[in-house]
């Protein structure tokens, strides 16, 4: 969104002591009219979120949060290579940074312009904070209907800016606040493949000749063992004879050709070398942006223990200590019918569940068989023959059984969505490679066995288990502790190496978060609570100092 004409308000403001890096009481006014706009800009640069700032001045007594050189260095150097992470570093004003870095820049400025730049370092602190905690994008403003998360924590934000400027390294406590799981690690280890290509693109190719494989002699065979050095896919161990093609070269080659989707047999034709010689693929870096992003959405502070739904791989994943522990395939939404993107948690099964048919369903229906019973909404008891298509008077439920929709067993995390993971009576979709086949929730190939592993440590074995389901009555089973279940939907996921893995966008959903992730944030979406009351010192007029402020929104107050 551009910014609209200048307008409205110039602010009070100075500085009582620059040297000791206190504002003055002034600073109240500014703040003020910080908590009343959603958008504003000083000076041309925008602020994510005023409010945010507004109490993190308060916080501080109104002083200045920046008079050393060494946290600005250190946040401009997290800007610079912020691209590490798949941001762009003018996410951060890196040109503002990069000129508030300069030898006494700060210490050459006065009265409001002091205090702006110090507002603007504030806003690529907080910003910094925000991004690599929440990422950049609110998923809500990207597609309501499809993703969820619930407003952001100011108090958290907050926290965080308190933290870097008082730690004694600013750098290492934003890279420390928070563990980062694995997944979202593997991805940025494939950025970094891709990333560091370009940097070869003014090297001489690889000379062609005869297919290279295991035994092959020659310089050749040592280029090319350079060559895959410089792109990342280094031995372990420098050997002895770099002129011949090893065991371990040829593993090298067969990561490099995983992760650019070639066919990984651990030789280098004309195809691999082709590849090799032109590394770099702009659409793949684009597609690994994209899904770092995803992951940023939802993995803030995750524990050990939870459960992981890689709705585009038609894969679910019990996590546990930080590590794959079991996976399943599973069957996620029709393109008409998707699986959201969210974050819950599971809490409880349904062993012996019934299913409600949807209203979709039961308009199309004429009439009952026995399998179904009809349930009046207005009383909640079961009746017989009424109008199964009456929607708005009667529920169509099914009873407990292996023909039940949902099979035997269903894992409950309530969400809006009404989406829950369950049991299915139809094995043989499983077989299918590409498995978008369900009404939105995500069934389970192995649902007794997940079953078993989430309760292991609720005193129910299989045995147990297998007691229930072998009468008909509907039993709801707490889990010991309630695991996190994240509903992912990546188009893009590497393994431990950093090899990259594609998936067909089945939902058509990235390029909405494309266009996005390229486009300036103008705020941030945070959750309502109660501010810290402002000063309330009248302005002196005999200390005007003036700084400009532009709303953002297009709007005259």
């Amino acid at each position: 969104m551009k910014a609209s004409l200048p307008l409205v308000l110039l602010s009070w403001l100075t500085l009582m002591t620059p040297a000791t890096g206190r504002a003055s009481e002034l600073l109240a006014s500014t703040l003020e009219a910080f908590r009343e706009s959603r958008t504003l800009a000083i000076d041309g640069v925008p602020l994510l979120s005023a409010a945010v700032l507004a109490d993190f001045y308060v916080q501080r007594g109104y002083s200045l949060a920046w008079s050393k050189p060494a946290p600005i260095e250190a946040l401009l150097e997290l800007a610079e290579q912020s691209d590490t992470e798949g941001f762009r570093p003018e996410d951060f004003h890196v040109d503002r940074l990069r000129a508030l870095s300069r030898p006494g820049a700060l210490d050459a400025l006065q009265g409001a312009a002091r205090l702006a730049a110090d507002l603007q370092l504030s806003d690529a602190l907080l910003r910094y904070a925000h991004h690599t905690r929440y990422g950049k994008l609110d998923p809500v403003a990207i597609d309501r209907k499809w993703n969820d998360r619930a407003p952001l924590p100011a108090e958290r934000l907050i926290a965080d800016m308190h933290g870097a400027l008082e730690a004694g390294d600013l750098a290492d406590f934003l890279d420390g606040r928070f563990q980062k799981p694995f997944w979202y690690q593997d991805l940025k280890r494939a950025l970094s493949h891709y990333a560091g290509a370009r940097q070869l693109k003014a090297l001489e190719p690889l000379p062609g000749g005869s297919v290279l494989s295991l035994g092959s002699r020659g310089e050749r065979v040592a280029q090319l063992r350079e060559r895959l050095r410089l792109l990342g896919y280094s031995e372990r161990t420098p050997p002895d004879r770099p002129e011949t093609f090893d065991a371990a070269l040829s593993e090298a080659v067969r990561a490099f050709q995983r992760g650019h989707g070639l066919g990984a047999d651990g030789a280098v034709g004309p195809q691999t070398l082709a590849v090799i010689n032109d590394p770099v693929d702009e659409s793949r870096i684009e597609r690994i942006r994209i899904n770092l992003e995803r992951m940023r959405w939802l993995y803030e502070d995750l524990p050990p223990d939870y459960v992981f739904v890689d709705v585009a791989d038609y894969m679910a994943h019990l996590v546990r200590g930080r590590e794959i522990a079991w996976s399943t395939r599973v069957i996620v939404g029709k393109e008409d019918s998707q699986t959201p993107m969210f974050r819950d948690r599971l809490d409880h099964l349904v062993l012996n569940p019934t299913w409600t048919m949807p209203v979709s369903i039961q308009k199309t229906f004429t009439k009952v068989s026995d399998k179904y019973i009809l349930i009046d909404r207005r009383t909640g008891r079961r009746v017989s023959g009424g109008n199964a298509t009456d929607y708005k008077r009667y529920r169509v439920v099914q009873q407990p059984g292996p023909d039940n929709a949902l099979g035997r067993v269903k894992f409950m995390f309530p969400n809006r969505h009404a989406v829950y993971m369950h049991d299915t009576p139809s094995k043989a979709l499983f077989g299918r490679s590409a498995r978008a086949l369900s009404h939105g929730c995500v069934r389970v190939q192995n649902p007794m066995k997940f079953a078993e592993l989430l309760l292991e440590e609720s005193s129910w074995d299989r045995a147990r288990i297998d007691s229930v389901l072998e009468g008909a009555k509907t039993r709801y089973v707490n889990l010991s502790e309630p695991l996190p279940v994240l509903l992912y939907y990546l188009t893009a996921r590497a393994d431990a190496e950093g090899n990259l893995r594609v998936r067909r966008d089945v939902y058509g959903r990235d390029p909405a978060v494309a266009e996005a992730l390229d486009q300036p944030v103008q705020r941030a979406r945070i959750a309502a609570y109660e501010f810290l009351p402002l000063a309330t010192t009248a302005p002196d007029p005999a200390l005007e100092s003036s700084v400009r402020l532009t709303r953002l929104d297009g709007r005259e107050r």
